[in-house]
């Protein structure tokens, strides 16, 4: 009887038998039989089409708003690059033409061009008789008699022609 042991957890004869017999409910003092799958029917929940439905086009819908962020990330990424590398060009050409700007200051100094202007060019530098200012006193102001300003040019245009054929 050592070697003999009932495990009765593990017997399936029991379980079975278990499940073929009928349960019974008790119901305002009555006992009613009621079989193994009827029992089963009436416990599982019955599913609303409307909700299922809901949650279907809900999950569609936060799939398309994840994938669209994807998306639009990868896409930024990318812009990101473009203005990163815009801007490194940027950089280098204003290295280039302040490196430029100093060639150009180094040859063109202002003795260099006061001799090329006076012997290329037979230019002579301003004297003070040349020179000529005009002072305006108060009372040799212009004045303005007809105010068009605020006239555009259309306007100009078609009163020039009304003004000729009437």
């Amino acid at each position: 009887m050592a070697g003999e042991r009932d495990n009765t957890a593990y017997n399936e004869s029991i379980v079975s038998a278990a499940d073929k017999r009928s349960k019974k409910k008790k119901k305002n003092g009555q006992i009613i039989s009621i079989s193994q799958g009827s029992s089963a029917k009436s416990l599982r929940r019955k599913r609303n089409p409307f909700i299922i439905m809901s949650v279907l086009f809900l999950t569609i819908v936060l799939a398309g708003v994840a994938i669209l962020m994807v998306h639009f990330s990868a896409e930024l990424d990318e812009v990101n690059d473009k203005i990163n590398t815009q801007k490194m060009l940027l950089e280098e050409m204003k290295e280039e033409e302040t490196q430029y700007q100093m060639q150009i200051d180094k040859v063109l100094t202002d003795e260099y061009v006061k001799n090329y202007a006076e012997n290329v060019l037979h230019m002579t530098p301003v004297k003070n008789a040349q020179k000529k200012f005009v002072f305006m006193a108060s009372g040799d102001e212009g004045k303005i008699l007809d105010d068009r300003s605020g006239d555009n040019v259309f306007t100009t245009i078609r009163n020039a022609f009304s003004s000729t054929f009437m």
